[in-house]
């Protein structure tokens, strides 16, 4: 375990060989949190604990029938993703970077999701008595993650073509030698993160191959002449930063930041309006930029 703080171990890539994404502006305090945690020899396990109690804390705030208490809560809110970013970078900045504290964020980042879109659907229901509700916020609730699973897919591919380490793969299978390299513990914790988060791995799996191939087969008759033309266009995909940085938009601090202010406001209608339509759509054209780029970067 390290025992002198170090900001560049804490991060996740080279900062020399970074995007720019944009959830860092919503990091407020994290590298001082994780400075402070370091000091203070808390571990990143307990982070994560902090953080899923924040969150469900702050579901809990958001029923009341107080105003001052729903503020309350859109603030332990906010800082649950602030400490969902101070967890991993503790881990790294000790060393402790791990295969269970892995699935332990996942996991808990999962239970605080469906406690707060439960806290809404309970709400809007409440508030408009209609069955119709409820189906607009759990569809909020499945959108929310995977526009998240799908940046963090190209955010953990990007990161491997950089080279640097990281414990996320992109695609989750219990092996052999996970079998006897884990404890039980572990393996089990694995085997529930594959339940939540496992099908919407393959999904963009299936779908991020799909695209590739259909890339690579219109542009290698345009692309001047290269020694390996499938892996020059493979790591322009996956090293597309200005896509990245458009696709960040749609991680789950997106989501929660937008739940705060409609927290604060009372309207978690309009949350919902910007999840379901606006979000979505801006998946869309993500997904539209990213391969006109990608091919204008390869033939251009």
């Amino acid at each position: 375990m390290e025992k002198e703080y170090t900001h560049e171990k804490s991060l996740k890539t080279d900062p020399r060989n970074d995007f720019l994404n944009l959830q860092k502006f919503l990091f407020v305090t994290s590298t001082t949190l994780t400075k402070f945690f370091f000091k203070a020899g808390v571990n990143p396990h307990q982070v994560i604990l902090l953080s899923m109690i924040f969150g469900i804390a702050a579901s809990i705030l958001f029923v009341q029938n107080d105003k001052l208490l729903v503020a309350a809560g859109a603030i332990l809110l906010f800082y649950k993703n602030v400490l969902d970013k101070v967890d991993g970078s503790l881990a790294r900045a000790k060393g402790l970077d791990s295969r269970r504290g892995r699935f332990y964020d996942s996991i808990s980042d999962f239970i605080v999701t469906l406690t707060t879109f439960t806290a809404i659907t309970y709400i809007l229901y409440q508030k408009y008595d209609n069955t119709l509700v409820i189906i607009a916020g759990f569809a909020a609730m499945v959108f929310s993650m995977l526009q998240c699973s799908y940046f963090i897919f190209y955010q953990v591919s990007f990161i491997k073509q950089t080279g640097r380490n990281t414990v996320n793969r992109l695609i989750e299978n219990v092996t052999k030698d996970d079998i006897i390299s884990q404890d039980n513990w572990t393996t089990f914790l694995q085997r529930v993160f594959m339940v939540i988060y496992g099908w919407q791995d393959k999904l963009f799996w299936q779908f991020d191959k799909a695209l590739l191939s259909k890339l690579m087969s219109n542009v290698k008759g345009k692309m001047s002449k290269k020694e390996n033309p499938d892996s020059f266009i493979s790591r322009t995909w996956y090293m597309n930063k200005p896509f990245l940085t458009v696709a960040s938009s749609l991680s789950i601090g997106t989501h929660i930041f937008l739940i705060c202010i409609s927290a604060v406001l009372g309207m978690f209608e309009y949350y919902l309006f910007v999840n379901l339509i606006l979000m979505n759509l801006l998946l869309i054209l993500s997904v539209v930029f990213h391969y006109i780029s990608s091919k204008n970067a390869i033939t251009g």
